[in-house]
């Protein structure tokens, strides 16, 4: 059903956007949500971003990702609309973390000023974060439930133990870092980024803002990794300006998903992982 409605896309992507917009329905198995969601992306509609954020909290994790792509790369009203909506309360904001490097780059300078208004942090705001989970240290983690609790807010990006994908650094031999620099790496993750998995941002001739990992280069093109190992090879010529970004691609503000309970159960599991 998601190819039936991928064909249905190019053929009649404009016409069938109500069709589209139905199938984004928990009822729907999340490959078709998917297929619909990324079908309303070629749509100029003005209401496919409110359509989008109205169905917001009904979407799978897989989905909303889906749905952030199709916000960010609709240009700059539909970004705003989305900022406008973790600034009024209907998007959390650790739902976009993985997005702000291409957000403080933005070209709309409304953007740009928005973004880091809801996402900055100073040094010491996060100081003060990693202050209040160091009580985790302190605490005896159950191995089992810190699993689950990398499963679901680290498997994207990371692989460990038979769970999740590999686009950040690897983690075999994290057990054999002292707890108190692996809670570090955890609250304040672009304090230190290791070589090789820098996030690079990519602005292209077309206003699109893509950032990820360098994967792979040629002298005619280069391949970011990002999250869930997706793949995305760039053409040079259509590159108008690329950089290293400071920031990881490891967001900060895991401490929104994860208890201070939890944080002592995913170093448990950290520590045990072989």
């Amino acid at each position: 059903r998601a190819d039936a409605v991928a064909l249905l896309a190019l053929a009649h992507a404009s016409s069938e956007a109500a069709l589209f917009e139905k199938l984004i329905d928990p009822q729907q198995p999340d490959g078709v949500q998917v297929a619909a969601v990324r079908a309303l992306s070629s749509s100029k509609d003005a209401q496919i971003g409110q359509a989008l954020l109205a169905k917001w909290r009904e979407m799978s994790p897989q989905v909303r990702a889906e749905a952030t792509n199709v916000m960010l790369r609709g240009g700059p009203d539909r970004t705003r609309l989305l900022l406008e909506a973790v600034k009024n309360g209907d998007v959390q904001t650790w739902q976009l973390d993985p997005y702000k490097p291409r957000l403080f780059m933005d070209r709309d300078p409304a953007v740009r000023d928005l973004a880091r208004a809801l996402f900055e942090q100073s040094p010491a705001q996060r100081e003060q974060v990693l202050k209040q989970y160091q009580a985790a240290l302190n605490i005896e983690g159950d191995v089992a439930r810190g699993k689950e609790v990398f499963k679901r807010v680290c498997s994207k990006c990371h692989a460990l133990d038979g769970v999740g994908v590999a686009v950040g650094p690897k983690l075999g031999t994290v057990r054999n870092h002292p707890t108190s620099e692996l809670l570090v790496d955890i609250i304040m993750p672009s304090k230190s980024i290791e070589q090789g998995y820098e996030t690079y941002v990519v602005d292209l001739a077309s206003g699109e803002i893509l950032d990820g990992v360098m994967s792979a280069h040629t002298p005619a093109t280069i391949t970011l990794r990002q999250e869930q190992q997706r793949e995305t090879v760039i053409s040079r010529e259509n590159i108008r300006r690329m950089y290293v970004s400071n920031v990881s691609m490891m967001p900060d503000g895991l401490e929104k998903q994860v208890s201070i309970q939890q944080m002592a159960d995913l170093l448990a599991f950290l520590k045990a992982a072989r």
